[in-house]
């Protein structure tokens, strides 16, 4: 009798546990990066390493560019001819004809039914929600730079964004996220619809609703780096350190070498055509034992550099930026740079190429953990700079306590990135099926203060065109009695 008890109490439990909207399903995930090549194959990289089955599709051209540890994420490439010609609405445009082409891709896809497609929303969407809806996998959208975040918080409104300048800064702005909208959806995105029928035939493709599936939108920024937007849901999710982690041990040849180098060690995260600076700062540093050696993470391949440079394309960058002896790190200032030399709490020398790493490498100074500085095509005057930048920032306590107090910022919070990455991922696996959407934005959000500008608006203007009027009708008086005076005065001679 117990025994039969026994075994009614196991069989109603498993009937609760596969009832309860608790459980989560299996979950798989395609990652498409036709750009942001290397930010978005780290995020492939961390939803494997939580257990999720991941792949992640990428032109080929862009296979150098992938993060080159990624462990248990299946690669498949497409063959997109490259132009250099070509704008960047063009080359997202190839690749989604190619990828409509690619029938061995396609059958892998949908033989792998992903539980989620992720991918940005710029340059992507209409291409990837379409096939989402044909294959039946949930849309997830991945934003990086303030670009993307104004275009896809127009399509999503799962924000707003914040202002914070005078009056004319903030009209240039939303003349900006409109000017981007209005660019993209011309350039791209209508093509892109129209490239999609053809292919997608059981699918009904509407502009208007083109984001109605679209239920998790996933930010790759921080905080710390930016925060000029107002989220209106919990799906707008900030995962931007979500690969972070504790440096581990350089690789033992390399570990040896920079031993030797008793004051440190400086790291350089530029591409090849820095090469002449990078080999000319080496020898501006400290020589011999009580100098400072110079890493540079590259797959660039020379005989000829000083004692105190070494390359290595293999070690990974967390390791390098994180070593205990590293003293400052020379970047780009990119969002993801940004958030791990931060995270290690290591000084930047920030190199910006653009407007965007501009304002982060102004956000870095700001937090008082880093210089920034523009390369000139005189490069020993540059090196000059940062071998002085360089010498500033190791004799200086400031900056790495600066460094510190960030670090702590990012660390010391409720979840990490990568845990509100997987939870958020799993509730809307659960309740895909669920007609109530909580945590839906509102479609129209306004807020008193628009209220307040229009009033105090229209109140000014009533005010000036009183004003105007009276001025005006003051005016034609006296222009009416300056003649009538003139009158009365050729009358009387």
């Amino acid at each position: 009798m117990l025994t039969l008890i026994g075994l009614y109490a196991c069989f109603y439990s498993f009937r609760f546990a596969s009832s309860s909207t608790l459980t989560a399903p299996p979950l798989s995930a395609l990652v498409v990066a036709f750009e942001s090549i290397y930010d978005l194959s780290l995020l492939a990289n961390t939803l494997s390493d939580q257990g999720i089955d991941t792949t992640l599709i990428i032109p080929t051209h862009t296979a150098n560019d992938i993060y080159n540890k990624l462990i248990d994420v299946e690669v498949l490439q497409l063959d997109v001819n490259i132009d250099k010609s070509m704008s960047a609405d063009e080359h997202a445009l190839e690749a989604c004809n190619i990828f409509f082409k690619d029938e061995e891709i396609l059958k892998k896809v949908q033989k792998f039914q992903p539980t989620f497609i992720i991918f940005p929303a710029l340059r992507h969407d209409g291409c990837l929600l379409p096939f989402a809806k044909h294959i039946e996998s949930i849309p997830v959208i991945w934003i990086k730079n303030p670009d993307e975040e104004l275009y896809a918080f127009e399509c999503t409104r799962v924000a707003l964004p914040v202002h914070s300048g005078g009056f004319w800064s903030r009209l240039s702005t939303s003349f900006t996220g409109k000017t981007i909208f209005s660019t993209v959806k011309n350039d791209y995105l209508t093509p892109a619809l129209r490239l999609t029928t053809k292919y997608l035939l059981d699918i009904n493709i509407d502009l208007e609703h083109l984001y109605s599936d679209v239920r998790l939108v996933l930010w790759g920024g921080d905080t710390v780096l930016r925060s000029d937007f107002a989220s209106l849901t919990e799906l707008l999710v900030e995962v931007g350190c979500h690969h972070c982690r504790g440096a581990y041990p350089l690789p033992e040849n390399l570990q040896k070498s920079l031993v030797e180098y008793r004051t440190g060690t400086i790291v350089a995260l530029l591409e090849e055509n820095y090469e002449i600076l990078i080999q000319e700062l080496a020898k501006k540093l400290p020589q011999g034992r009580e100098g400072q050696a110079l890493v540079w993470k590259s797959k660039r391949n020379t005989n000829v550099a000083p004692e105190n440079l070494f390359i290595d394309e293999d070690v990974d960058r967390q390791d390098i930026i994180g070593y205990s002896r590293t003293r400052v790190v020379l970047s780009h200032c990119t969002d993801t740079e940004f958030l791990e030399a931060a995270f290690h709490r290591t000084p930047l020398i920030c190199l910006p190429r653009d407007a965007h790493e501009s304002r982060n490498a102004a956000r870095a100074v700001e937090l008082g953990f880093a210089r920034s500085i523009k390369t000139t095509n005189d490069h020993f005057a540059s090196v000059m700079e940062i071998a002085q930048i360089i010498n500033e920032i190791y004799e200086t306590v400031a900056y790495r306590e600066n460094a510190r107090k960030v670090s702590v910022a990012i660390r010391d919070r409720l979840n990490p990135p990568s845990d509100r990455l997987v939870y958020w991922l799993g509730y809307i696996a659960r309740t895909k099926d669920d007609t109530d959407k909580f945590h839906k934005p509102k479609s129209q959000a306004r807020t008193l203060t628009e209220d307040i500008q229009f009033f105090v608006g229209l109140l000014v203007g009533i005010i000036i065109g009183i004003v105007c009027t009276g001025s005006a009708v003051v005016a034609r008086y006296l222009v009416t009695a300056n003649k009538v005076q003139i009158a009365k005065g050729r009358y009387m001679q």
